[in-house]
Parts: structure tokens; sequence; C-alpha cells
């Protein structure tokens, strides 16, 4: 574990509930899917469906990097954490293999992500030409935005690392 963790560890879950990371990472990742498919559309040259293959291209990089620089030197490091993560980053790295600097910046990537995908996708359906079944994946999106916030701040709340974390959705000493 990083040492800037190991100072700020407090008593939390050690594993989640396999139910709630099943739930958690299908909001999580469904969202992403949501987004491709508001991306797909918008720009298409030469019928390409670049902004959407970029979108997931995206993904998949800032995912296996954040499990490299922010799972792999976490207390959940080869754990069930909420999203489960820990137990993938302990079977693609080493542990404390990342940088944690370059981690919290990597981790923009969720804090960015929200706006850039509403922004774009309601420019599009004010000047493109959304189906009906666009209308409903945008409706869906903004109810899986609108779910992942408590999602988050559940996981955060029960966390050995809330009070330390960059990332926490919990204010410190917050209770279990």
């Amino acid at each position: 574990m990083y040492a800037h963790f190991q100072r700020g560890a407090v008593p939390g879950r050690e594993a989640y509930p396999f139910f709630s990371i099943a739930l958690e990472n299908l909001v999580v990742v469904g969202g992403w899917l949501l987004a491709t498919y508001l991306f797909w559309p918008v720009w298409q040259p030469a019928g390409i469906p670049v902004l959407g293959i970029g979108w997931l291209l995206l993904v998949l990089v800032i995912q296996i990097l954040l499990k490299k620089h922010n799972c792999s030197g976490c207390y959940y490091y080869g754990k069930w954490c909420h999203l489960g993560w820990g137990k993938i980053a302990a079977v693609l790295f080493e542990p404390n293999s990342g940088n944690p600097k370059v981690g919290e910046k990597l981790a923009l990537f969720y804090v960015l992500s929200p706006p850039t995908i509403l922004v774009t996708s309601l420019l599009f359906l004010i000047f493109g030409h959304p189906t009906p079944a666009y209308w409903g994946v945008w409706g869906l999106y903004l109810l899986s935005i609108a779910i992942s916030f408590p999602l988050r701040k559940s996981g955060c709340r029960q966390c050995a690392l809330r009070n330390v974390c960059p990332g926490s959705a919990v204010k410190q000493g917050a209770a279990q």
C-alpha cells in the first residue's frame, strides 16, 4: 500500500459483497456503454463513428492505467473493493507499481466525462438528427449519473481509506 494511505487507514469494510460490486459495476460500465451510444452518431467522417470508437479506446486505456496507478497501491489491492477492481489490479500489476500522483490526474476522467458527454449529446439532440432511441438512451444516461453518486458515496463511506483517498466522496471522519 502506498505510504500516504498507510498513515490514514481507518477501520472499514474488508471485502464488499458481490451484489453491491455487481450493481456498482453495472451502473459504471453501463454508463460508459450508454455514452458510447451517445457519441456514436455525433461525428462520422466517411461513415466511421470516430467519436464513439475513440471514447471506447479512451475508457479502456484510462481504466488500465487507473488500475496500475491507483489500485496497485490501494488498501484493497488483491481484495474485493466496492468495485472489485483491487482483484483486477492484482492480476495485472505488481503491488505499489504505479505512481499515485499520476493516478490522481487520471482520475479526473471521472470528473470531466459526465459534463463532456452531456454537452456533446445535448448538442447532437439540438442540432443533429436524433432518433427516438437516442432520446431514450440519453434519458438512461442521465439516470445512470443520478444513481452513480449515491452508490459511490455508500462505497466510500465503508472504505478503510475514506479519510485519505483523494477521490473519497465522504467527508473526513465520516461514520461507517
